[in-house]
């Protein structure tokens, strides 16, 4: 198969300038996100913004957009912190979706906590006024102190972990508000909404503008990242494409430098479905939803 052929749309990665421990990699600045479009053929990488309040870390709006200015790899997908300044954010959002600097939004409940889905009812009105998707974080949540910490109350929340407390808040069941309430926008309910993949697959039958990513399924390069819970990842994601029409509301993601891009490709290759499908997965779907004439125009298909 020529290398053409299997080229990649990667909806859902990070970057940062910090060194990296415990992962696949100790680097995920731009120029290794770079060298893994080159190495793979991932010909549009979209990038999360990032605001973490319980854990005091986050890459912002600006400083994201700063950082891949004039590098046509790269797409934004933008965000805000919910909790502490809402209004700020969405003032904010929708300036840089007016400059079309955003392809996006990215939206992180549990990590915030929205209390309610009102909460980010104006957020959600620029998704729809702009005609951009959505993105929610779904599934587990990853906790920011080691678990003695936690349990001895001396963790950065204190007595209270709330990444625990709000775990709720990122399953797919609650998350399915959103897209009842604004049927016109295209939500991404992130990471197979991982381990709630049965909520998923529901909320996908039910709702035809949910869509979700294969991204950060586990952590590469760690005892999670085996042949048994591979298949496993696979197995899901076989079920969720029986669904009629979900084989067009996948995508292809990494949540690099959490998965690599080995491992996001081998669950694509390892599926048993055919290869039409498996296209769609890897670049086509995300090309139709983004709206990527170039990276269409420049298939061989």
């Amino acid at each position: 198969m020529k290398r053409e052929d299997v080229m990649l749309i990667d909806i859902h990665a990070h970057t940062t300038q910090k060194v990296l421990w415990g992962l696949h990699t100790e680097s995920a600045k731009l120029v290794d996100l770079e060298k893994e479009a080159r190495l793979h053929d991932v010909r549009k990488t979209i990038l999360l913004a990032t605001y973490f309040p319980f854990k005091g870390t986050g890459l912002h709006n600006h400083e994201l957009l700063k950082a891949v200015a004039g590098n046509d790899q790269f797409l934004v997908f933008g965000s805000l912190d919910v909790m502490n300044d809402l209004a700020g954010g969405v003032k904010e959002l929708e300036q840089l979706l007016s400059q079309h600097r955003l392809a996006g939004i990215k939206l992180y409940p549990g990590y915030q906590d929205f209390k309610s889905m009102e909460v980010i009812t104006p957020v959600l009105e620029l998704a729809s006024k702009y005609h951009v998707p959505a993105m929610f974080h779904t599934g587990e949540l990853h906790h920011c102190c080691p678990k003695a910490l936690r349990d001895s109350g001396q963790g950065k929340c204190g007595e209270v972990c709330w990444i625990d407390k709000l775990q709720w808040q990122a399953s797919p069941i609650w998350l399915a508000q959103a897209p009842r309430a604004f049927p016109e926008v295209k939500f991404i309910f992130s990471h197979l909404g991982n381990p709630y993949f049965d909520q998923l697959r529901m909320v996908i039958s039910e709702l035809p503008n949910v869509y979700t990513d294969i991204s950060g399924q586990f952590l590469s390069g760690t005892e999670e990242d085996s042949e048994e819970y591979l298949k496993q990842i696979q197995l899901e994601l076989e079920q969720l494409l029986r669904i009629p029409g979900a084989e067009d509301r996948v995508f292809f993601g990494t949540d690099f430098p959490i998965q690599s891009y080995e491992s996001s490709i081998a669950i694509v290759e390892g599926l048993n479905v055919s290869d039409v499908v498996k296209e769609k997965i890897r670049w086509k779907n995300a090309a139709s939803l983004l709206r990527l004439e170039e990276v269409i125009n420049a298939s061989p298909h």
